[in-house]
């Protein structure tokens, strides 16, 4: 016999809260009954507080899912491999999408999570430099925490570095011998970038390319602390605008049999790059080992709700001691 849900543990201390103030009730009465020279009964007192007491204690337990296992078979898992590259450069904070690129680039990351089902993705930011935040893995609910972390700080430095982030994808790729290498790329596009060009067609990279941004551009904001300063500025003193660079974006895509896809306050293709996506080839992943248990949360819980009743309805009045 075992346990499913040990995450509930904590809910075990409510049983115990029971006893413990129940106790006190039953002190205190029998305080206020000794000064009005009333006869108490405290066997049928401390046979309510155990009934109550073993019924919470049972739903408790209940809650924790026990089962034991009765089955087990080896599943074939089939989904793609993905690694998500985040450019987290200065430029990425410009405001031609709201509230500014990153945070429009952090939202469809959002979306990519509650579309998967299988597949596995890890996420690469990149700026002067890149590494992996995130490895593979098909467990969804902790991508939103590695999301909610990314922001322009996260890498000193205000450059482009897509380069150094394509290579530790293919070589956690390599690392477990993927035939299939996805890699989603959320950026501006900076500037041309032959070497990640080459690199993309070399390696035979499926790149799926999404532009944050417009090509009319918005200057650069500064912020010191979180707090906005200012704009970024050039040598002579004007504000640096910065514009989407869709056509390195489009040459990545177009180069791997990928697509390129945009974001901005006035367009969004990512529901076309969901169904693109969607119907990709899966190949087998890995085999996972898969148990079959059989449950029985029910029993506990059905004896829990009978004690809990009896004890509220056991009834243990006072009479005058005379």
């Amino acid at each position: 016999m075992e346990f499913g849900n040990l995450n509930l543990l904590i809910y075990c201390i409510i049983p115990l809260l029971i006893l413990i103030l129940m106790i006190i009730g039953m002190q205190k009465r029998n305080r206020i009954l000794s000064i009005l020279k009333m006869k108490k009964y405290n066997f049928v007192q401390s046979l309510k507080i155990f009934l109550i007491s073993c019924g919470a204690l049972l739903v408790a337990i209940s809650l924790l899912s026990p089962q034991k296992p009765i089955d087990s078979e080896n599943v074939e898992v089939k989904g793609l491999n993905i690694y998500a590259l985040i450019d987290t450069s200065r430029s990425m904070m410009a405001e031609d999408v709201y509230p500014n690129r990153l945070e429009g680039a952090k939202r469809t990351l959002e979306k990519l999570l509650h579309n998967l089902k299988g597949d596995r993705i890890g996420f690469i930011p990149y700026s002067d430099s890149a590494y992996i935040q995130m490895p593979l893995t098909d467990d969804y609910s902790i991508g939103s925490n590695y999301i909610n972390a990314l922001d322009s700080n996260l890498i000193s430095g205000g450059g482009t570095e897509l380069y150094q982030a394509l290579e530790l994808a293919e070589k956690s790729f390599n690392e477990i011998q993927s035939e299939n290498k996805t890699i989603i790329i959320l950026s501006d596009g900076g500037d041309f970038d032959k070497k990640s060009l080459d690199f993309v067609k070399k390696h035979k990279l499926n790149v799926y390319a999404i532009g944050i941004g417009t090509d009319e551009g918005s200057i650069i904001p500064e912020y010191i602390n979180g707090k906005k300063v200012g704009f970024i500025k050039d040598e002579n003193g004007s504000p640096v605008v910065s514009k989407l660079n869709s056509d390195f974006m489009k040459k990545l895509a177009e180069s791997s049999n990928g697509k390129y896809y945009e974001v901005n306050n006035l367009k969004d293709n990512t529901i076309d790059f969901f169904k693109d996506t969607a119907n990709l080839e899966r190949k087998n992943q890995r085999n996972e080992n898969m148990t079959v248990y059989k449950k029985y949360f029910q029993i506990p819980l059905g004896i829990g709700m009978i004690f809990i009743l009896l004890g509220y309805l056991l009834r243990g009045g006072a009479k005058d001691e005379k």
